[in-house]
């Protein structure tokens, strides 16, 4: 149920978002170590060539998909106010 204040789309969405980076860096850090690791073990330079591309692109869409989500957060809490007299 919620509290006495309701439900808050804002900050749910924010702590949200902010959850999903968290565990999206993890998951790029770890993957990280595994290419170092890879690439130590079979003395390649190149283990992951093309991780730094996928880790610019994934952290493009992650933050344009965040201002959209806070975009469309504050057209709706926009569209619930009644316009003053």
């Amino acid at each position: 149920m919620a509290g006495p204040a309701g439900f808050d789309r804002e900050k749910f969405l924010l702590r949200a978002v902010a959850g999903i980076f968290i565990a999206q860096f993890g998951l790029y850090a770890a993957g990280l170590g595994v290419c170092f690791h890879v690439g130590r073990q079979q003395l390649r330079r190149a283990a992951c060539a093309s991780y730094p591309d996928h880790l610019q692109r994934t952290f493009e869409t992650a933050l344009g998909t965040t201002l959209a989500l806070l975009g469309g957060s504050s057209l709706a809490a926009g569209r619930r106010r009644d316009p003053d007299p």
